[in-house]
């Protein structure tokens, strides 16, 4: 039995990014992502002019801990949850602000599966921004 994604408070969570003191840089990777919604790592290199090295995918992992830091509890259920919908029972930082996406035959979006060329993500519902 599958558990079900910790929905994130939003006014903590924006509270854990004000403490956690994230760098411009590190800002700007957040807002984007909230901003976009659906993101692959090249686009999201691409899109924010960034060096390929290191892969922004291990830079959102490292600003995803700071953020946890300030929302202990809350990220820790994340990570759970990371690690149960993982197919080799390995949890993914990023988890806290967006996830593997899906099509509609329930398959994650991914090169393994024959479904897209690179990894897609989507921001968790509650953190996007993109409307607003």
């Amino acid at each position: 039995m599958s558990i079900i994604r910790p929905i994130t408070p939003v006014d903590q969570f924006e509270l854990a990014c004000k403490k956690a003191k994230l760098t411009n840089k590190e800002q700007k990777v957040i807002d984007h992502i909230r901003y976009i919604g659906v993101f692959t790592q090249p686009s999201l290199t691409k899109d924010l002019n960034l060096n390929s090295k290191p892969p922004i995918l291990s830079i959102l992992c490292e600003i995803c801990r700071k953020i946890g830091k300030y929302m202990p509890e809350h990220f820790s259920r994340v990570q759970n949850w990371s690690k149960e919908i993982n197919q080799y029972n390995v949890k993914w930082d990023g988890d806290l602000i967006c996830t593997l996406a899906w099509n509609k035959d329930g398959e994650r979006l991914s090169p393994e599966n024959g479904t897209s060329l690179y990894h897609t993500f989507a921001v968790h519902k509650e953190l996007f921004q993109g409307l607003e």
